[in-house]
Formats: C-alpha cells, structure tokens, sequence
C-alpha cells in the first residue's frame, strides 16, 4: 500500500479509536494510541513507520506545543513557577536515580546505566495537554504547574543528554530536539495577537483532522511484540518503576510547592507521560550506540505503555480537584 492509504488509514482509524475511547470513559487520546498499535507493526501492519509519518508526526507535535501555548495563562504560569519549578526537579532527579540504580542491579555498566536515567527522567507535555484541554483545565493552576514543569524537564533532560555526551561521547543533539519548546513560545507570545482566538480555532481545526491523529496513532507504531515473551517481565518493572518514580516524585515537587493533596495528585500524573521527549532521547542512545537494538525496543514499550496509563491517570484524578 502506498504512502498516501497509509495515513489516510491512519487519520481515520485514529481518529475513529478516540472517539470511541471518549465514549468508553477514557481521554480520547488513549484510543488513538491503541490504533497505532492496532494497524502498525504490532498486529495488523497496515501502516508502517517512515520518513513520511515521522516528519507529519513532528509537525503534529509541534501544532499541539503552539496551540498549548496559545491556550496557556500567562499569569497563572508566573503565578505557579515556584511550583512548576519543584515539580521539574523533583520528576527528574527520582526517577533518574532509581533507574540508575536498577540498571546497575541488572548488570548494565556504569555509563549505560545513566543513560537509562536520563531516557525516563523526560516528560512528554503533548499528552497530557489533550487531557488538560479535554477537561478544561489548560488554564487552572495544575494546568499550569504540569505546563511549568514539563517544559522545564524537557530542558533539564537536554541539558543532561548534553552534559552525557560531553562525558561519555556519542552523537550530538540536533536543534529539532529544542523546537517543541520553542514554538510553545511562540505560542505563548501569539496569544497577545488581536486574532489569537483565530488563529487557535484553524490551528486546533488543523490538527483534529490530520496532524494530531498522525502523531498519536504513530506512537503506537513502534511497537512490536517480537521476542515480547523473553522480556516480559522486565517490561513490567520498568513500567512500573516509569510511572511510579515519575507520579511520585512530581507529586512529592508539587506538595514542596503548597499545592494541596489533590492537585498535587492530579500534577503528578500529568508528569508520567514520557512519549516523544523520551523516545527522542533513547533514539539518541541508539544512535550513539549507547543502548543495544533489543534494549531500546524494550524502552520504547514502556515508554508507550507509560504514555497510555498517564491520561487514564490523570482524567479521573482532575475530577477530584
């Protein structure tokens, strides 16, 4: 099948599986990422990754990080730094040493193990932000912590990737890794615009119909479940220990902050998604050839798996607020 069947397969069947996780109760991006994995490699194969859907899927992250922009108070931002800032720090630094440290126990060397720190030390903002704009709550202050703080932890993990490299060698990174926060920037100053409130409406009419369907339902294509019956079991503790350092630890940031018992939750499952920063990271690895192709494809299952949990976390958790 040419490329063109190919993503309008995926754009309708995306699409058609969100609007069926909505009606199930679920955010409706969780229902997107499960067709991916429907028609990718995993089980159907209909539709395959490539240089086409990758770069589609790059501007579709990117669409969702201005659109966020867009939507985001400003004021409330500034009024929730400290926050944000404590939940940054405390999302990274957790999960950063528990996975340095497991690495180790599993007999990873000491370099390796570090990296495995910094893949699930980043954060994926793009899904949290279709939860928080399904729900209506770009604009609240746990909007604006999880906002705060996922840019803030897409930088320290940069930073991080750098500094690794710097250390320990391996391939450089390259400036589309640093766009997504950029054009949330822009995005940001945008929304001083006479015609922001246009502007957001194309763009979010955009990205319904194409971009968005694309990205999310792509997640879901690098999945595959050959020799899934060796490694298992590690998949299961790394998700375990993916989600769990990550609600934690950002929750633990947040209640640092004052926020209360609720938000703080409700925050700290905003942070677990790590999605497109974290794969853009272990690719990195890969490509440095810091991480084995059987360890990255184990990375890149809990990296989705924890994607998928992190809205089904999250939308009840805002409920409470």
């Amino acid at each position: 099948m040419g490329i063109l069947g190919q993503l309008i397969i995926l754009i309708i069947v995306t699409f058609i599986m969100g609007r069926i996780g909505q009606k199930l109760g679920f955010a409706e991006v969780v229902g997107q990422l499960i067709a991916g994995i429907i028609i990718g490699p995993a089980l159907l194969h209909w539709v395959t990754t490539g240089e086409t859907v990758s770069f589609l899927s790059e501007l579709g992250v990117l669409l969702l990080m201005f659109t966020a922009g867009l939507e985001t108070d400003i004021g409330q931002l500034k009024r929730n730094l400290n926050g944000a800032t404590l939940t940054a720090i405390m999302g990274v630094v957790v999960p950063l040493i528990l996975f340095i440290v497991v690495a180790l126990v599993l007999g990873y060397q000491f370099n390796i193990s570090i990296f495995w720190g910094i893949v699930f030390a980043a954060t994926s903002i793009s899904i949290t932000i279709s939860v928080l704009g399904e729900s209506g709550q770009l604009g609240s202050q746990v909007g604006a912590v999880v906002l705060g703080a996922a840019v803030l932890d897409d930088m320290l993990a940069l930073l991080l990737v750098g500094a690794y490299v710097l250390v320990f060698g391996g391939q450089g990174l390259s400036l589309s890794t640093l766009l997504p926060i950029v054009v949330f920037i822009l995005g940001l100053v945008a929304d001083r615009l006479p015609s922001s409130g246009k502007i957001l409406k194309f763009a979010n009419l955009l990205g319904t119909w194409t971009l968005f369907p694309i990205f999310f339902g792509s997640i879901g294509l690098h999945i595959s479940l050959n020799g899934l019956q060796k490694t298992w079991s590690l998949i299961i503790v790394l998700t375990v220990l993916a989600v769990a350092t990550k609600y934690y630890g950002a929750q633990w940031g947040a209640r640092l902050a004052k926020l209360d018992k609720p938000a703080a939750r409700a925050v700290g499952a905003g942070m677990v998604s790590r999605g497109d920063m974290a794969l853009v990271v272990a690719q990195i690895g890969l490509s440095a050839d810091l991480i084995a192709k059987n360890i990255f494809g184990d990375m890149v299952f809990v990296i989705i798996i924890s994607t998928i949990i992190a809205p089904l976390l999250l939308r009840p958790l805002l409920k409470r607020i």
